[in-house]
Protein backbone atom coordinates (compact mmCIF):
# COMPACT_ATOMS: atom_id res chain seq x y z
CA UNK A 1 0.00 0.00 0.00
CA UNK A 2 1.30 3.32 -0.89
CA UNK A 3 2.02 6.17 1.61
CA UNK A 4 0.83 8.65 -0.98
CA UNK A 5 -2.57 7.81 -1.84
CA UNK A 6 -3.34 8.20 1.83
CA UNK A 7 -2.44 11.82 1.73
CA UNK A 8 -4.89 14.42 1.22
CA UNK A 9 -4.51 16.67 -1.89
CA UNK A 10 -4.27 19.73 -0.40
CA UNK A 11 -3.25 19.37 3.49
CA UNK A 12 -3.54 22.37 6.21
CA UNK A 13 0.00 22.46 6.20
CA UNK A 14 2.44 22.07 3.37
CA UNK A 15 5.81 21.89 3.05
CA UNK A 16 5.73 25.80 1.78
CA UNK A 17 4.38 26.61 4.85
CA UNK A 18 7.22 24.86 7.09
CA UNK A 19 9.71 25.99 4.72
CA UNK A 20 8.27 29.94 4.70
CA UNK A 21 8.41 29.50 8.84
CA UNK A 22 12.10 28.23 8.32
CA UNK A 23 12.85 31.21 6.48
CA UNK A 24 10.78 33.59 8.54
CA UNK A 25 12.83 32.35 11.80
CA UNK A 26 16.12 32.64 10.10
CA UNK A 27 15.59 36.39 9.00
CA UNK A 28 13.93 37.32 12.57
CA UNK A 29 16.13 35.46 14.51
CA UNK A 30 19.29 37.25 12.68
CA UNK A 31 17.90 41.14 12.43
CA UNK A 32 17.55 40.51 16.40
CA UNK A 33 21.03 39.25 17.00
CA UNK A 34 22.49 42.33 14.76
CA UNK A 35 20.38 44.52 16.77
CA UNK A 36 21.47 43.70 20.35
CA UNK A 37 25.20 43.37 18.61
CA UNK A 38 25.82 39.67 18.97
CA UNK A 39 28.71 38.30 17.51
CA UNK A 40 29.92 34.69 17.41
CA UNK A 41 28.67 31.18 16.22
CA UNK A 42 24.71 31.98 16.35
CA UNK A 43 24.90 35.05 14.70
CA UNK A 44 27.57 33.43 11.59
CA UNK A 45 25.05 30.06 11.76
CA UNK A 46 22.16 32.79 10.93
CA UNK A 47 23.71 34.47 8.76
CA UNK A 48 24.92 31.67 6.40
CA UNK A 49 20.93 30.35 6.63
CA UNK A 50 19.98 33.55 6.00
CA UNK A 51 22.07 33.92 2.56
CA UNK A 52 21.42 30.45 1.68
CA UNK A 53 17.86 30.18 1.90
CA UNK A 54 15.63 33.39 2.59
CA UNK A 55 15.93 35.57 -0.64
CA UNK A 56 15.70 32.77 -2.49
CA UNK A 57 12.32 31.44 -0.59
CA UNK A 58 10.87 34.50 -1.30
CA UNK A 59 10.75 33.99 -4.64
CA UNK A 60 9.79 30.56 -4.70
CA UNK A 61 6.65 31.26 -2.49
CA UNK A 62 5.73 33.40 -4.89
CA UNK A 63 6.17 31.84 -8.03
CA UNK A 64 3.29 28.86 -8.24
CA UNK A 65 4.79 26.63 -10.73
CA UNK A 66 8.06 25.97 -9.02
CA UNK A 67 5.95 23.63 -6.46
CA UNK A 68 6.66 21.07 -9.19
CA UNK A 69 10.31 20.75 -8.33
CA UNK A 70 12.18 21.05 -5.44
CA UNK A 71 10.93 24.44 -3.38
CA UNK A 72 14.12 23.98 -1.02
CA UNK A 73 16.53 23.07 -3.52
CA UNK A 74 15.08 26.28 -6.00
CA UNK A 75 15.06 28.69 -2.44
CA UNK A 76 19.34 27.87 -2.37
CA UNK A 77 19.58 28.17 -6.00
CA UNK A 78 17.52 31.40 -6.04
CA UNK A 79 18.80 33.11 -2.87
CA UNK A 80 22.78 31.98 -3.64
CA UNK A 81 22.23 33.81 -7.12
CA UNK A 82 20.32 36.81 -6.21
CA UNK A 83 22.77 37.96 -3.32
CA UNK A 84 25.41 37.85 -5.65
CA UNK A 85 23.99 39.70 -8.33
CA UNK A 86 23.08 42.66 -5.52
CA UNK A 87 26.08 42.32 -3.52
CA UNK A 88 28.44 42.65 -6.83
CA UNK A 89 25.66 45.37 -8.25
CA UNK A 90 26.41 47.63 -4.93
CA UNK A 91 29.88 46.98 -4.64
CA UNK A 92 30.65 48.07 -8.54
CA UNK A 93 28.26 51.19 -7.94
CA UNK A 94 30.45 52.02 -4.95
CA UNK A 95 27.04 51.55 -2.38
CA UNK A 96 28.75 48.79 -0.45
CA UNK A 97 27.17 48.52 2.81
CA UNK A 98 26.92 44.91 4.08
CA UNK A 99 24.79 45.41 7.46
CA UNK A 100 22.56 48.06 5.14
CA UNK A 101 22.11 45.66 2.63
CA UNK A 102 21.01 42.67 4.65
CA UNK A 103 18.76 44.81 6.33
CA UNK A 104 16.73 46.14 2.87
CA UNK A 105 17.20 42.36 1.59
CA UNK A 106 15.18 41.23 5.35
CA UNK A 107 12.30 43.31 4.63
CA UNK A 108 11.93 42.64 1.12
CA UNK A 109 12.50 38.71 1.49
CA UNK A 110 9.86 38.47 4.90
CA UNK A 111 7.20 41.02 2.69
CA UNK A 112 7.38 38.73 -0.20
CA UNK A 113 7.15 35.42 2.39
CA UNK A 114 3.86 36.88 3.91
CA UNK A 115 2.98 37.54 0.65
CA UNK A 116 3.08 34.46 -0.56
CA UNK A 117 1.63 32.94 2.18
CA UNK A 118 -1.66 35.08 2.20
CA UNK A 119 -1.73 34.33 -1.74
CA UNK A 120 -1.84 30.21 -0.60
CA UNK A 121 -3.63 30.24 1.82
CA UNK A 122 -6.50 32.53 0.38
CA UNK A 123 -6.05 30.13 -2.73
CA UNK A 124 -6.60 26.56 -0.31
CA UNK A 125 -9.47 28.66 1.05
CA UNK A 126 -11.48 29.46 -1.63
CA UNK A 127 -10.79 26.03 -3.28
CA UNK A 128 -12.14 24.46 -0.26
CA UNK A 129 -15.83 26.07 -0.59
CA UNK A 130 -18.16 23.92 -1.90
CA UNK A 131 -19.71 24.78 -5.27
CA UNK A 132 -16.53 27.06 -6.43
Amino acid sequence: MSVRGNRTADPAWGVGDVLDLLAIVLAVGLIVLIRLGAAGAPRLLLSLGFAIFVPGRAIVTNWPGMQRWSEAAMSMVFSITVLTLVATVTLWAGYWHPVGLFQIEAVLSLAAIGAGMLRRHRHRAAASRPGL
